[in-house]
């Protein structure tokens, strides 16, 4: 019931009308750049369908041993049936009746008596954790459609955590409590532009893939691909050799029942991971994935509930002595050169709660690509690499400027000398509200200036005189809100405003000389 690879199951809409097509449908959809967008697919649903789309067509056209893609529908339905030979009829149906058939993204079982009915709704599955239920409420989608069930497995099953006892997580995370982030590369927002590129980056990439994994990791040929077909009834785990390095992965054993006209989640717990790589703590070549290049570090990067912010995004593209560039971000081979974007996604998640869907999008200029993408020897000295160089330049100027302004506020409110933030009568420290606002300031601006650079030694020198301007105007705007808008707790107000003063013009100067010529000193005085 519910094949996707005959029945009309996923909407999307295509030259601004919504339709249903079936999966071998969508895929020549998006081979031509025909989908719009998919109705009922959630922002944070969008990663995992996203990789499970891309994943799938590398996966079939490898298995086929087809290097391009091919434009219709009925030619996607053989590749993909290809990879479930036996049990097609049943592999990719959301609901098969009979529990030892294997069902989309839903394992074969022989005890589906232990199985205990888990969800009602779709949005029971994968809805992030939120405290006290109060920013997205559970298992409201009592209406739901086929599709709705379709992206919450898929959510699950790909980039879920572990969330209580029996209940674990995908391999692809360093963690239970950690997420499977992705970095990428893409020509445009377009789902067809992202999903063909992303085909061809698996299939180029492969070999890199496998060697970045070390000998033995996986199995190179004939792996497991579709771990749902496998059977799970006695806590049986997969060891990585046994798969393929692109396998799609189901963390969770779940079926999907029907009962009168409605569909519901079944699940069995289970004594640990199906993928069996604790110890490899998500370096699974993952294509997306940053991983830590030194053995101590040799880990899935996980991201925080800061997001991506441009100290960590500047870190995953040019510390090439932290970070192995994620292979989705490589050119291609015979890749045009042209404008394109890097997309950063990730589900942030703690213990019990989800801080976050975090999300950015950077225009890379093709003017840039290659220095700030290229891969670069380690050890090699950072002066060989005037981007890098200048990215590393424009952090350490944002923190000088930073901690100037921070300094500058406390001395205004009579507390130079509390840098640990103490929170005063249930408020949090002023100077630690403003250098939020200050970072988030200095974040919308980071990349602009480092990617807008001219490629030469006037270009980076111009670019670094630019920055120091702009630090300097932004931290000064601040610090005059503060000074206009709120009394120090002091009779000695003007004292207290011209000490602050001082601070902040004092550290700004000696931290971005570039932003104070003689120019600016009499517009100083003016203010």
């Amino acid at each position: 019931m519910h094949d996707l690879l005959t029945s009309p199951l996923v909407p999307a809409v295509r030259a601004g009308a919504r339709a249903a097509h079936s999966l071998p449908e969508i895929y020549a959809a998006l081979m031509r750049d025909d989908v719009d967008s998919f109705p009922g697919l959630a922002a944070h649903q969008a990663q995992a369908w996203y990789q499970f789309l891309a994943q799938l067509g590398a996966i079939a056209l490898h298995r086929a041993g087809r290097g391009a893609p091919p434009a219709e529908a009925g030619e996607w339905r053989d590749l993909i049936a290809a990879l479930t030979p036996g049990c097609a009829a049943t592999a990719w149906s959301l609901v098969v009746p009979d529990p030892s058939q294997p069902a989309f993204l839903q394992p074969p079982t022989r005890r589906f008596e232990d199985f205990k009915e888990f969800a009602a709704a779709p949005d029971r599955l994968d809805v992030p954790v939120t405290a006290k239920n109060h920013d997205r409420k559970h298992a409201v989608a009592i209406d739901s459609a086929p599709h709705d069930w379709l992206y919450a497995l898929v959510n699950l099953q790909t980039i879920q955590g572990y969330s209580d006892p029996g209940r674990y997580g995908v391999a692809r995370m360093n963690g239970g409590y950690s997420n499977r982030p992705m970095v990428d590369r893409r020509p445009g927002p377009r789902w067809g532009q992202r999903a063909r590129r992303a085909v061809r980056m698996l299939l180029d990439r492969r070999e890199d893939a496998l060697k970045r994994a070390g000998d033995d990791l996986f199995r190179a040929k004939e792996g497991i691909v579709l771990c749902w077909l496998e059977p799970w009834d006695d806590d049986e785990r997969i060891r990585p050799n046994r798969i393929d390095p692109y396998f799609i992965e189901i963390c969770r054993r779940v079926r999907l029942e029907e009962r009168n006209g409605r569909i519901r989640a079944f699940d069995r717990k289970s004594a640990g991971r199906r993928i069996d790589a604790e110890d490899l703590k998500g370096n699974l070549a993952d294509p997306w994935i940053p991983i830590g290049r030194s053995e101590k570090d040799a880990h899935a990067l996980t991201v925080g509930a800061g997001g991506f912010d441009y100290r960590l995004t500047r870190e995953i593209l040019f510390a090439r002595d932290k970070f192995l560039t994620p292979l989705a971000l490589k050119e291609l081979r015979g890749e045009r050169r042209r404008d394109s974007e890097i997309h950063l996604t990730a589900l942030v998640r703690g213990r019990g709660e989800t801080e976050g869907w975090r999300e950015r999008i950077i225009p890379l200029p093709r003017t840039v690509a290659a220095e700030a993408i290229g891969e670069f020897d380690p050890d090699g000295d950072i002066e060989e690499r005037p981007l890098a160089k200048l990215s590393e330049s424009m952090v350490g100027m944002a923190g000088g400027a930073s901690a100037a302004l921070k300094r500058a506020v406390r001395i205004y409110f009579q507390k130079p000398d509390d840098p640990k933030g103490r929170r005063t009568r249930g408020r949090p420290d002023a100077a630690a509200v403003v250098i939020g606002r200050y970072d988030r300031i200095v974040d919308d601006r980071f990349f602009d200036c480092l990617f807008g650079a001219e490629l030469t030694e006037a270009g980076f020198r111009a670019a670094e005189e630019h920055w120091q301007i702009f630090l300097r105007a932004e931290a000064v705007k601040l610090a005059r809100e503060v000074w206009a808008g709120a009394a120090a707790p002091s009779v000695r107000r003007e004292k207290a405003r011209a000490e602050s003063e001082s601070a902040l013009y004092g550290g700004l100067r000696s931290r971005l000389p570039a932003a104070f010529p003689s120019s600016r000193r009499a517009e100083d005085e003016a203010a």
